[in-house]
C-alpha cells in the first residue's frame, strides 16, 4: 500500500472517530435529557408512606434517547396504601401524554373510589380515551400495570395484574413470584374482550418486601442472550429495607447485562416493617400465604 493510501486511510479514519465521539456524546446528553423528563414525571416517593418504607429506581436504556414510558406511583388513601407500577408501549411525547393521564388518574381514584376493581376500572376507562385519536379511533397504544393495595395495618395485600411482570414477595430469605390466578389483558384493550377485574389477595408478613418492576428487568440479557431473573439474587441475603432491597437488583442486573440495558428500568419497593419483639428476625420462616 502506498504512503498516499495509508495517510488518506488514517485521515478517514481520524474523521470517523470524531463523528462517532460527537454521536456518544450527543447520545449521552439525549440520555441525560431523557431521565431528566422521567424523574420530572416519576418523582421520588417518600421514604415512608403510610407506615411502610418505600423506595424507587429509574434507570434509561442505555441504547436509547427517548423518554421512555415506565411509571409508578404510591398514595396513602383512606381505604389503605394503594400502589401502581406500569409500561406503555412506545416511547416519546405520547408515551409522556399516556403516563401523566394514568398517573392522574390513578391519583384521582385511589383517594375516591373504595373497591380495587372500580381503581383499575377508572384506569382502563383513562386508557382507553388516551388511545383514542382525534377522530375517535382507537390507537394501538396500551400498557401493562400491577395495580395493589395494602391495608391500613399493611397485613393484607391485594394484586390486580393487567399483563405485567408479575411482583414479588420477599419475606424470611425466601422469594414468592405473585402471578395472577387469572390472566387479564393491558389497560386500554378492555375493548378486545369481555373480562373482569381478578384480584388476589396474600398475608404480608411483618418484614417482607413487595417488590413490583417493569420488563426492562426480566427482558435484560447477557452476552449469551440469556434473559435475567432477579429471584436468585433475592433468595439471597439483602441490605435491610427497600432501598438496600433495590439497589442489590440494580447491582445485580449491571453485572448480568455488563452494564448496557436495553430498555428502560423502573422498579418500586414497599416494606412492611419488622416485628418488635426482641431476637426475633423479620419474617423468618414466613411464607407469604394466598387468600382466598
Amino acid at each position: 500500500m502506498g504512503f498516499t493510501s495509508i495517510v488518506l486511510l488514517t485521515v478517514v479514519a481520524a474523521a470517523i472517530n470524531r463523528v462517532a465521539a460527537s454521536d456518544r456524546r450527543k447520545l449521552s446528553t439525549a440520555r441525560e435529557l431523557a431521565e431528566a423528563v422521567q424523574r420530572a414525571v416519576l418523582p421520588e416517593p417518600p421514604p415512608r408512606v403510610g407506615g411502610a418504607a418505600v423506595a424507587a429506581r429509574y434507570q434509561a436504556a442505555s441504547r436509547e434517547a427517548a423518554v421512555g414510558g415506565d411509571f409508578y406511583a404510591i398514595h396513602h388513601t383512606p381505604y389503605g396504601l394503594r400502589i401502581l407500577i406500569g409500561d406503555v408501549r412506545g416511547k416519546g411525547l405520547d408515551a409522556v401524554r399516556t403516563v401523566n393521564g394514568l398517573l392522574g388518574a390513578f391519583q384521582a381514584a385511589s383517594t375516591h373510589l373504595r373497591d380495587l376493581r372500580e381503581v383499575v376500572g377508572r384506569l382502563e376507562e383513562r386508557a382507553e380515551g388516551l388511545g383514542a385519536d382525534d377522530g375517535g379511533a382507537m390507537s394501538e397504544s396500551f400498557a401493562t400495570a400491577v395495580v395493589a393495595e395494602l391495608d391500613d395495618g399493611l397485613d393484607v395485600l391485594r394484586v390486580a395484574n393487567r399483563g405485567h411482570p408479575a411482583p414479588l414477595l420477599v419475606s424470611g430469605g425466601r422469594v414468592r413470584t405473585l402471578a395472577p390466578g387469572a390472566a387479564s389483558l393491558p389497560l386500554g384493550l378492555a375493548t378486545v374482550g369481555d373480562f373482569g377485574v381478578p384480584v388476589d389477595a396474600y398475608r404480608m408478613p411483618p418484614g417482607a418486601t413487595l417488590v413490583l418492576y417493569t420488563d426492562g428487568v426480566t427482558e435484560a440479557r447477557d452476552r449469551n442472550g440469556t434473559f435475567y431473573d432477579p429471584v436468585p439474587r433475592l433468595s439471597r441475603p439483602t441490605p435491610p429495607g427497600p432501598d438496600g432491597v433495590l439497589d442489590a437488583i440494580r447491582e445485580d442486573l449491571q453485572r448480568h447485562t455488563g452494564g448496557s440495558l436495553r430498555d428502560d428500568v423502573a422498579l418500586l419497593a414497599v416494606s412492611r416493617p419488622p416485628p418488635e419483639a426482641p431476637g426475633t428476625a423479620a419474617g423468618e420462616g414466613v411464607v407469604p400465604e394466598r387468600l382466598g
